[in-house]
């Protein structure tokens, strides 16, 4: 019999998954897809939108990964629901077109906020069970009203994220509770809008819509929907809910008095109450549960995941996990974290305001001791800190509710590892539920799914046959250690807030100061025309089309190369950002595309675009140096491992040796012959520390190699930090177990590894060239080789190319010779194709790129309006210049 599911959409801060639950198992299958909110220009840094369209695509192509994950035939999905972040709002016209969307983070609500909750806080939040801040859908309301009136008089309706993509599935409207709720505008005990404030805030009633219970169905999956999901039409689609409150739901959470921790990139804390419970001093919110006639008490850590993410990419860069590997090192170390302590990602919740997250971390480098093993305790302290920031928010709870709370559920991402619900457990004193999988907000929702889908009967039996089988922790004897840390911990976070305040109230003050780059940024509806002729992989292609209409016409796909001028210009006609890589670019192609704002050159060197005639009519022209670095540090190291294990004869000694199956003999003669070395405890010596070299010392750390460099451009400390110290090339020839040159191509290089530089070389040493064949004398080198000074070379490049079989050093026994395929590699368009898009990215957002070749024209530059046009004098000397060519 072929199972049904339920798919749940869950709409995020920083992605979206799609899930399907097996209503009968509680099994569960997932996919991801992550995306981010762009700034908005001229907000100072307050105001973000979400890309309606661009979650849209990405929702669509979670729930097509997650079909064929599960191996779900589309016509087998029995119902669908969604959950989301709250504090969210998507204005929408009277034909539903979306004038505003924004995330959760968008703040340009500030002075709103504060003043209605300074004016008439404790009203509203007797009503709403919220403090005003410049968070809710009132309080941005508010903002539009008196901000943007032109946008204001065209509005028809304003929802939640979660509504307007029901929205979207269904075509029915309508707003469901748990995100009513949270808007600031809710009377919690009627269940219904509060139209009495919202007439006095001067909002009319019809932007919203009738109020429905989670799990309610609000009609069937639309043709369009169906499309964009690649399901079937007529699919029941259900009210979903609130990330929060859908997360008790998928825990397990629905009895007065069950609490949950959602620790994920915040922590809210919620407890699920009979009856309504207010907070009188207003620190806490209260609102609807998902599950209907009950309610929520929340308090908040508020930004825990997120910091723990931050730091994880911080102390772990390389891991695939990051946060795993935090947690999996915090593990190393003992309760307490050895005298290190943390109130990053800690906050005891005050809903009466807003500001800046900031933290300390506390230690004595005299008391914690061996820096070898720091990481671990300043790890162990991150967690142990948000497990104490738990416990806060918990009596928090328990002092405004006036509930004892011996179990809680903890569930989110934090989760993925059980060290953090075991602290918890010893910090809190209480039994900790942990549900099998983390994303317990997606389960709400399709649990939801269900009940609109008549699959189950209400939220609270499917959450009793669902979410039932729960991971129990108890306090063990840590517990008691932790108790007097805890107490500690809470003294001293009380004695920083008034320093923490002040400083996040600078933060804020900076934050708020204009940016150069704010003038320069593009307007966020701007959607410009790209023509892309470099080679790129598909996903740079798809991440161009996600700025702007794109059209691809890759040069080795197309067979087309454009020579410049009149051929150039049409093709660059209406378009505003050109990807090149192997077109010339020449003046009058620049001249006669009058709409062209930028471009990129996926070249090393950009020969073959007139710079000064870009400059010249403020077109920003960017490169994409370094786009094949990984490709030849590869390679350059291959040739060090090579070497050092004597490939050049020990890779022949089987093909050509003559050897018998079963001679032993010959076998203990290739024993003897050719034992190698291993790179561990050798030294590198790097002769350039550009692109490519920076490449190759980051690989040679992993092998316990020591890297010396000489390079006049690169400073001792920015070596350090790519592991590498800084010598002199004398000192670098004469030390180094292998020297592998990295320097670019110019007269003062040419021929520096002469005769006298081999002589200086550390005898048995090796040499490779993947650089260019000019910087070597190849008279000396196969010197060198001949006369034994050194053991071998690995060569690239060669003075002719390609050389002869015969050519003397080719042949040598000692050399492994390659024809210049050292950039050769597929990997090379994904290179530069994703160096094109995060330099295009940054221009966009009004920042310097990387790799910019003409910076003084972003003092002129802008997106909108006309380009500067040179005067005559200028446009004749711009045509007498030299012509770009491919071999300028």
């Amino acid at each position: 019999m072929k199972t049904h599911y339920l798919m749940a959409i869950d709409v995020g801060g920083g992605s979206g998954r799609c899930l399907l639950l097996d209503p009968e198992t509680g099994a569960t299958v997932t996919a991801k897809r992550s995306w981010a909110h762009p700034a908005v220009p001229g907000t100072s840094g307050l105001g973000y939108s979400i890309d309606t369209a661009g979650i849209l695509k990405k929702i669509g192509e979670a729930s097509r990964e997650v079909l064929a994950k599960a191996g779900a035939d589309p016509s087998r999905i029995a119902g669908i629901a969604a959950s989301g972040m709250r504090n969210t709002i998507v204005v929408l016209d009277d034909r539903r077109g979306v004038l505003l969307a924004t995330p959760n983070r968008d703040a340009r609500a500030l002075g709103e906020g504060m003043t209605l909750g300074f004016e008439r806080g404790k009203e509203i939040h007797a009503v709403s069970g919220h403090w005003p801040t410049p968070l809710f859908l009132g309080t941005r309301l508010v903002w539009m009203k008196a901000n943007a009136p032109d946008l204001f008089k065209q509005a028809s309706l304003a929802v939640s994220v979660t509504d307007w993509l029901a929205f979207i599935l269904s075509g029915s409207i309508a707003s469901e509770r748990s995100q009513a709720g949270e808007s600031l505008l809710f009377d919690l005990k009627r269940g219904e809008w509060a139209f009495d404030l919202i007439d006095s805030l001067g909002i009319p009633r019809s932007f919203f819509p009738h109020p429905v219970d989670s799990g309610a169905r609000l009609g069937e999956l639309t043709r369009e929907g169906a499309s964009l999901l690649g399901l079937v039409p007529g699919i029941p689609v259900a009210a979903g809910g609130a990330d929060t409150q859908c997360g008790l739901l998928g825990s397990g959470a629905v009895q007065d008095g069950d609490l949950a921790v959602i620790a994920g990139t915040t922590m809210p804390l919620q407890l699920v109450t009979d009856d309504l419970v207010l907070d009188e001093s207003g620190r806490l919110w209260s609102g609807q549960h998902v599950v209907p006639g009950k309610y929520v008490l929340e308090s908040n850590g508020l930004v825990t995941g997120d910091v723990i993410d931050w730091f994880a990419r911080l102390l772990y860069p390389d891991a695939p996990d990051a946060a795993l590997g935090l947690f999996a090192e915090a593990a190393m170390s003992v309760p307490g974290a050895d005298g290190v302590s943390s109130t990053f990602g800690c906050a005891i919740f005050d809903g009466r305001g807003v500001s800046l997250p900031v933290g300390n971390l506390t230690l004595s480098h005299m008391v914690t001791g061996d820096a070898s093993r720091g990481r671990r305790h300043i790890a162990r302290a991150l967690v142990e800190g948000i497990a104490f920031s738990a416990r806060a928010n918990l009596e928090q709870i328990m002092a405004v509710s006036g509930k004892k709370i011996p179990a809680v559920r903890v569930c989110g991402g934090m989760t993925k590892s059980p060290l953090f619900p075991r602290i918890v457990s010893d910090v809190t004193g209480c039994t900790v539920l942990v549900p099998p999988t983390a994303e317990v907000s997606s389960v709400g929702a399709a649990l939801l799914a269900g009940v609109g889908a008549g699959v189950f009967a209400d939220p609270s039996s499917a959450a009793k046959k669902i979410a039932a089988a729960l991971s129990e922790y108890r306090p063990d004897e840590a517990a008691g250690k932790y108790a007097n840390l805890y107490a500690g911990w809470r003294q001293a976070f009380d004695k920083r807030l008034e320093a923490d305040t002040h400083i996040g109230n600078l933060l804020t003050a900076s934050l708020l100061e204009a940016s150069p780059a704010a003038g320069r940024a593009a307007d966020p509806s701007f959607s410009p025309n790209i023509f892309v002729t470099a080679s790129l992989d598909r996903t740079a292609i798809d991440e161009f089309r996600e700025i702007g209409p794109t059209v691809y016409s890759g040069w080795r796909e197309s067979m087309k190369v454009y020579d410049g001028g009149a051929d150039l210009s049409k093709a660059l006609s209406g378009v505003q950002i050109f990807v090149t890589e192997m077109d010339i670019v020449d003046f009058p192609a620049i001249r006669e595309a009058r709409d062209l704002k930028a471009i990129v050159t996926c070249r090393g060197n950009a020969v073959n675009v007139d710079l000064s005639a870009a400059t010249a009519y403020g077109i920003p022209v960017i490169n994409t140096p370094g786009r094949n670095a990984d490709a030849v540090a590869d390679l350059t190291v291959a040739f060090m491992v090579m070497l050092a294990r004597m490939m050049p004869g020990s890779l022949d000694f089987l093909k050509h040796g003559q050897v018998k199956a079963g001679d032993m003999a010959k076998m203990g003669e290739a024993y003897l012959k050719y034992q190698g070395r291993e790179l561990w405890r050798k030294t590198v010596g790097l002769v350039g520390m550009g692109n490519v070299g920076a490449c190759v010392a980051a690989r040679l750390s992993r092998f316990g190699a020591e890297v010396v460099f000489s390079d006049p451009k690169v400073s001792a400390e920015a070596g350090a930090l790519l592991s590498a110290r800084k010598v002199s090339f004398d000192d670098l020839l004469a030390m180094s177990d292998f020297v592998s040159i990295h320097a670019p191509a110019i007269e003062a290089t040419k021929g520096m590894m002469n005769r006298e530089a081999f002589e200086r070389m550390k005898p048995g040493a090796s040499f490779i060239n993947t650089a260019r064949a000019s910087l070597v004398d190849e008279a000396a080198l196969l010197w060198a080789l001949t006369s034994g000074k050194i053991a071998g070379a690995a060569l690239d490049v060669f003075s002719t190319e390609p050389p002869g079989s015969d050519d003397a050093i080719v042949s040598h026994p000692n050399v492994i010779a390659t024809p210049h395929l050292g950039g050769n590699t597929a990997e090379i368009a994904a290179h530069q194709g994703a160096i094109a898009v995060g330099e295009i990215r940054k221009l966009l957002a009004g920042e310097r790129p990387d790799y910019i070749l003409n910076p003084e024209v972003l003092d002129i530059f802008t997106w909108s309006g006309p380009r500067p046009e040179p005067d005559e004098k200028k446009q004749e000397e711009l045509a007498g210049n030299k012509r770009p060519s491919m071999t300028s």
